[in-house]
């Protein structure tokens, strides 16, 4: 009889205990980066504040907390200058193929993170895959050479904008100034 009654309870246990490592990731992907000169650990870094939409500033702050927690140093006049590039695009759509819905906001040369934003859902039986592309760049301000850049590529999950960028901003901040070669995040 005890052991009738333990068995639930050790099953409920184990599965509380397991939700989180079932919780899936908002954008499960991989980053390499590569390091072209040497970057001091306690350089201050610049984040350029040019955001002019609401997700813009949302990103921003997220990659300004993620350096913060990286144990990163931000000055606007640092030496260096932190900034992203990307697109998103759709695959495997309701005709099993590619499609980009994106046109014309995929690989945006700044600061311009409109390409973070969430794709319409297309029309059909299946829901397309969002894959999110970056590249971010961390440039000598006095001579504008990249002296780090990282590529990271994730298949998004969800809808939370807020979420997505925490995600990728923490992916990449510990690594900054570091080589990597496809490391999961």
């Amino acid at each position: 009889m005890r052991a009738t009654v333990l068995r639930p309870i050790l099953l409920a246990a184990l599965l509380a205990t397991a939700t989180p490592a079932l919780a899936q990731s908002v954008c499960p992907g991989r980053l390499s980066a590569n390091a072209f000169a040497p970057v001091p650990r306690n350089a201050a870094i610049a984040v350029p504040d040019r955001a002019q939409t609401e997700n813009e500033r949302r990103l921003r702050a997220a990659v300004l907390d993620a350096l913060a927690n990286a144990g990163r140093r931000v000055d606007a006049n640092a030496p260096y200058i932190l900034s992203w590039r990307g697109g998103i695009s759709a695959e495997g759509d309701n005709f099993g193929g590619f499609g980009d819905t994106m046109q014309g906001r995929a690989f945006r040369e700044g600061d311009d993170l409109s390409w973070t934003h969430d794709l319409p859902r297309m029309g059909g039986r299946r829901i397309p895959t969002l894959r999110v592309s970056g590249i971010v760049d961390l440039r000598e301000r006095a001579s504008g050479r990249v002296v780090w850049t990282a590529m990271l590529s994730c298949e998004r999950h969800g809808t939370d904008d807020a979420a997505l960028f925490a995600h990728l901003a923490n992916a990449v901040a510990p690594w900054i100034g570091q080589s990597l070669a496809g490391r999961p995040f």
